[in-house]
């Protein structure tokens, strides 16, 4: 199918990283000498102590700013206060980003002197920000030459990011256009996003993705509706997140990361849409050993021997999910015990739908509801 390798790329870690060199202190005039007419008469400044008060002074500014950020975050997330703990993470995700504890290259739009018709963002015109990542953001967009809404999502290259060569493609590609062009491969898949335009650039890449609006992730979804959902809705939702989850494994991609951030929902249609293919690999029979998804719904078997296999680490995932949005947390050591042992019920679920989490969330994959049988399940067989 194709060939996964590791290539360098050379980056200039001043624009992209945006780090902060260390520069040699500017000069300082003595403050005993700014304030007392004889300095000779004090006693000598230790150049230490000088430094470390500087020190101290830059410190209790950061800690004054910090405190600013904070506050202001405060004020912002008046209400988020009262969401489930899972909802909190994933919303802390993106604040640590903010706050500047990880790097993130925005996309502007090109100045006209720079245009040329060989920039994709050319053919764009960029709105609203919609999401934002480790390594890149998402703009909403719409293409100039129709006006179709698009998503346009900008990815900051590292010096270690992986390509991939696929079929009809000569040259390796960065993984994630790779194996979104993979998935789209093949008979129409509603339940996945759709790579419409894609480029590489120096420092990063852009691909333009379908945007069904309007529409939002599950996290998201969850929070309108106050932490979790019901049970008929829940179905609906799952029966489509579970055949996403089964049509990349078609065209032989992994997708690495089945989590409620990775699930878009339209609000007018309930469609769903499974996004984000970054953590993703090509899929084959053996073992994995490297997990680049989130830790919440890492499978068992990964946190006990460090490997695992892909189709029931997605049934794991797919567990974690439905769980989730049932009972408005994930779920606990104490819940797992239950699930183990096939004993885990909620008084305001059916019974189904409780016999259908725990064959998810068994600890042992050979006992875990195989992928393929998932939607077989009774529980899919009661329709809204």
């Amino acid at each position: 199918m194709g060939q996964r390798i590791s290539r360098v790329t050379p980056v200039n870690d001043g624009e992209v990283y945006n780090h902060h060199l260390s520069t040699p202190p500017t000069p300082v005039t003595d403050r005993a000498e700014q304030h007392h007419p004889h300095p000779r008469d004090e006693p000598p400044v230790d150049a230490g102590e000088g430094l470390a008060h500087r020190r101290e002074e830059e410190e209790e500014k950061s800690r004054e700013a910090w405190s600013e950020e904070e506050e202001e975050e405060k004020k912002r997330k008046k209400r988020f206060w009262r969401l489930p703990s899972f909802l909190k993470a994933a919303r802390n995700r993106l604040r640590l980003i903010r706050l500047g504890q990880t790097q993130v290259q925005l996309i502007e739009p090109p100045s006209p002197a720079s245009s040329t018709n060989d920039n994709i963002m050319c053919h764009y015109e960029l709105g609203d920000r919609l999401g934002v990542g480790g390594y890149g953001v998402v703009h909403e967009a719409s293409r100039v030459e129709d006006g179709l809404k698009v998503a346009v999502k900008d990815v900051m290259k590292t010096h270690d990011m992986e390509y991939l060569t696929i079929p009809d493609h000569p040259n390796p590609l960065p993984l994630e256009i790779a194996l979104t062009l993979l998935a789209n491969k093949g008979p129409s898949a509603p339940g996945i996003i759709q790579l419409l335009d894609w480029q590489e650039q120096r420092d990063s890449y852009v691909m333009v993705l379908e945007c069904p609006s309007p529409s939002e992730n599950l996290v998201s979804f969850l929070e309108g509706h106050g932490g979790r959902l019901e049970e008929g809705l829940v179905r609906h939702i799952m029966r489509q997140a579970t055949q996403a989850a089964q049509d990349v494994l078609s065209p032989g991609v992994f997708h690495g990361d089945i989590k409620l951030e990775n699930f878009i929902v339209s609000k007018d249609t309930l469609q769903v849409k499974l996004i984000d293919f970054g953590c993703g690999d090509l899929l084959r029979k053996s073992t994995y050993t490297t997990l680049y998804g989130t830790m919440e719904y890492y499978p068992p078997e990964y946190r006990i021997k460090g490997k695992y296999h892909a189709k029931s680490a997605m049934s794991w995932s797919l567990g974690v999910t439905l769980f989730t949005m049932l009972c408005g947390r994930f779920p606990t050591e104490e819940d797992l015990q239950k699930t183990e042992l096939n004993l885990w019920s909620e008084p305001a679920l059916s019974k189904d739908c409780c016999r259908l989490i725990c064959s998810l969330l068994q600890q042992k994959p050979q006992r875990r509801l195989s992928l393929g049988k998932i939607l077989h399940h009774d529980w899919f067989k009661i329709s809204i």
